[in-house]
């Protein structure tokens, strides 16, 4: 051993550099990189096998090259490239370097034992062999992943043109412009870009399709590879996350519409790459870059308070689904109570469609059908405490739904009972009190209405007049109440991406006159306009007053 090293420094592969030992330009220390390797296999079913040589033959140093790590392995992986022709050649260059640079390697007696066993000692060399398969296995696995993934994300923009190249075209033949004169980016209609998305969602998905067999092979040699060598676990956890990343990657394109594609791809097979390449520079023993450390889980952003009273609002009323569902459930006290409890809560949510399943309206059924089989004392008792409850549409909604259930029982009376107190709060509220139309701003409206509606609407329209001239403060909050809700929703009408308010009509018993020469008072700047034209003012209530005066010159904003 001490012989054959004696006569060699570098790696006999011609077209490589690598010595047989690394040096830590640090500390000086020697680092074992190098295998000897046989021209004719030592034993029969070999690489290179002779049946011919002898024994002192195929022993000797003549049958013996010292190969890098990587060359050693590659060689006896794929001997019919490999002849042992060129394998003489390679080591007859090997010793004339020898002879012409008078370079080499003079080990002491533990590291001739090392090369020894490491080179000759089956189990090692066993370890060694598989470690030098599934590192191949993995690094052809990642080219394959990359290239296939390449392929794939090209026809993923091909489809991202193809939609851009529909919207170019719709802004081209649709000319439209703000009030400004400036022009206006007009999107194609829901039918034209509906299947362009569909191509391009198509073909991301299709494209994480095709990967996800590649990367289960990938994470399977990487598994082979932990298994022989443990020392290498760290980069093969750095190749698998990157695999996964990948596949996440493949799999998003930014932006619906599309717009060009990011950095997102193109780093992420950046990434795996450089992990894939790292970790057979370790398994070579070349100086590699250590793995970064695994990203922390990311946890989701702490529930604030809101979150949390929302989350439990709408679980409460889950609860009580099933005594709207069936009709035969015992009165539950505690339940109802909850529910009670719940309704200042549901009172503050805008009575828009995304909110219907937890707003006022389902939240006082909910409490009314969890009541539907009490008795007729404790019904009666449930109106009367219902008639105490705040704010004002709180209680009014409930005691509609009480009356409403009522009716459903067969209990006439119980059922005028709550429609009678349900009236005496509604006629009752002067409306000259701030926090009225602060309490009830969502649904102010409604309650004017149903008071109206019991053939009370000049008494309306004077009780408003009353309160807003006894207090133009109030103008704003009486501005708001009238705008109606309304919702946007996302192209494929399945998201609400915006609340709004609006103010399609004015009702017969709204002091139209009286409000709009208070609005020119106290907004001068604001000036009559349509829902749309409207938008030009930021503040909410200047918007509404804009339609209000829009609607009071005799214009429809329907």
């Amino acid at each position: 051993m001490k012989q054959l090293y004696g006569t060699a420094f570098r790696c006999g592969k011609p077209d490589c550099q690598r010595p047989l030992f690394r040096l830590d330009n640090e500390t000086g220390d020697r680092t074992l990189n190098s295998r000897v390797a046989h021209i004719h296999a030592r034993r029969e079913g070999g690489p290179r096998w002779n049946p011919g040589m002898p024994d002192e033959a195929n022993r000797s140093g003549e049958n013996l090259l010292l190969l890098c790590i990587e060359h050693s392995y590659e060689i006896d992986d794929n001997a019919a490239r490999f002849p042992p022709e060129m394998l003489r050649e390679w080591k007859a260059a090997q010793l004339a370097e020898h002879d012409q640079i008078q370079r080499s390697w003079h080990l002491s007696n533990d590291e001739a034992a090392e090369a020894s066993a490491l080179s000759f000692d089956p189990h090692q060399l066993s370890i060694a062999t598989a470690s030098a398969t599934t590192v191949t296995a993995v690094a052809r696995a990642v080219g394959k992943m990359v290239s296939v993934g390449r392929q794939r994300r090209r026809l993923a923009h091909q489809a991202a043109q193809a939609w851009e190249v529909l919207r170019l075209r719709t802004n081209r033949t649709m000319p439209v412009f703000d009030l400004n004169g400036d022009r206006l980016t007009v999107e194609p209609s829901r039918a034209e870009t509906k299947p362009y998305e569909e191509a391009l969602t198509g073909a991301l998905a299709e494209s994480q399709a095709e990967l996800e067999p590649l990367a289960v092979e990938v994470i399977a040699e990487l598994h082979a590879v932990s298994a022989v060598d443990q020392s290498l676990g760290q980069w093969c956890d750095w190749v698998e996350r990157q695999v996964e990343e990948l596949i996440a990657a493949a799999g998003r394109w930014p932006g619906r519409p599309p717009t060009e594609d990011d950095q997102a791809w193109p780093d992420a097979v950046a990434e795996l790459q450089r992990a894939s390449a790292s970790l057979s520079a370790a398994w070579r023993g070349d100086r590699t870059v250590s793995p970064p450390e695994p990203a922390p889980a990311v946890s989701g952003p702490a529930e604030t308070d809101l979150q949390r009273a929302v989350r439990e609002h709408c679980e409460l009323l889950e609860l009580a689904g099933p005594w709207g569902r069936v009709k035969h459930r015992d009165y539950d006290a505690a339940l109802y109570a909850r529910l009670m409890g719940a309704l200042p809560l549901a009172n503050a949510l805008p009575p828009v469609p995304s909110l219907t399943a937890m707003g006022l309206d389902l939240t006082a059924r909910r409490a009314a059908t969890v009541a539907r089989n009490a008795d007729e004392t404790t019904y009666r008792a449930l109106i009367r405490q219902a008639t105490e409850q705040t704010p004002l549409a709180a209680a009014v909604f409930l005691l509609q739904n009480l009356g409403a259930i009522a009716t459903q029982q067969g209990h006439e009376a119980l059922q005028d009972a709550a429609a009678a107190e349900a009236s005496n709060l509604l006629l009752a509220e002067d409306w000259k009190s701030p926090a009225v139309w602060a309490d009830n701003r969502n649904h102010a409206r409604r309650l004017l209405a149903w008071t109206a509606d019991a053939g009370r609407g000049g008494e309306v329209r004077e009780t408003l007049k009353t309160a807003i001239e006894a207090n133009q403060d109030l103008l704003p909050s009486v501005i708001e109440a009238m705008g109606q809700w309304g919702e946007a929703f996302s192209r494929d009408g399945t998201d609400p991406t915006r609340m709004f308010q609006r103010i399609s009509e004015l009702p017969d018993w709204f002091p139209v006159a009286l409000v709009a020469v208070l609005i020119k008072q106290t907004f001068p700047e604001v000036s009559a306009a349509d829902e749309f034209a409207s938008e030009r003012y930021s503040d909410v209530v200047q918007q509404l007053a804009s339609q209000i005066l829009w609607i009071a010159e005799g214009n429809s904003n329907q």
